[in-house]
């Protein structure tokens, strides 16, 4: 007999591997660089907030490895998920945590996080997580596993804070509030970014990450008004 899947049980496994939040976008209108599955299952994990107390003029060394870490740990929480997937005899196709973001991996796993309604993209580009706030890490499993999807957040939530604007040392951000289907370049200067990151000296295939250290929710990991989401802490409770 075919195993059986569903959201509840989704849950249990991603919660088992350690993700912190996650949520369901429909693929439709179909997300770029997109497979043809019609459910994305974006997942979350949380950066150590220690690590990122550290940050003051750009990456340390300890807030390198954290990224690697989570990668990782996502890495196998997808493995996980689409193990469960495949035994339900249903298609599954993952993309990994994108080091280096997107003028490297194109492919935007922030896009899937906000239409699955675990939050929105922030002023200097940075997904911004409901409860975590930009002090995050994403991947994404594509499915055509039947999942009811979460409700999508199509604008950002940042309202007057503009912390990272006047963090950042490149000055590329921009107070704009973010609007479902913005690019990245409407949102912030990447060029700007990535000639401050060159002369910083900053590790290849990163940004400085002085943005995320000084965002009000990567400090308090709370934002009041916004709707319940699948976390491991509701799940267990």
């Amino acid at each position: 007999m075919r195993k059986q899947l569903n959201r509840h049980t989704a849950g249990l496994v991603l919660a088992g591997a350690g993700v912190d939040a996650w949520g369901v976008a429909r693929n439709d209108p179909q997300f770029p660089l997109a497979p043809p599955l019609p459910s994305a299952i974006s997942i979350m994990m949380r950066l150590s907030g220690a690590v990122l107390q550290e940050i003051a003029t750009g990456p340390t060394a300890a807030y390198l490895a954290e990224c690697r870490r989570v990668d990782q740990a996502l890495q196998e929480a997808a493995a996980a998920l689409e193990r469960a997937i495949v035994d339900t005899d249903h298609q599954t196709i993952s993309i990994p945590a994108a080091t280096g973001g997107e003028a490297k991996h194109p492919f935007s796993h922030k896009e899937v996080a906000a239409r699955a309604g675990l939050g929105w993209i922030g002023k200097t580009a940075l997904f911004v997580s409901r409860e975590f706030g930009p002090a995050v890490r994403l991947a994404t499993v594509f499915t055509d596993l039947p999942l009811p999807p979460g409700k999508p957040i199509r604008s950002g939530r940042c309202g007057a804070c503009v912390a990272c604007l006047r963090a950042c040392p490149a000055g590329a951000g921009r107070n704009i509030t973010w609007q479902a289907g913005a690019t990245q370049t409407d949102q912030y200067g990447v060029d700007a970014c990535g000639r401050h990151t060159a002369s910083a000296h900053t590790p290849k295939d990163h940004i400085c990450a002085i943005c995320i250290g000084v965002c009000p929710l990567s400090q308090c990991g709370r934002i009041v008004a916004v709707a319940p989401q699948e976390t491991r802490r509701q799940r267990s409770g």
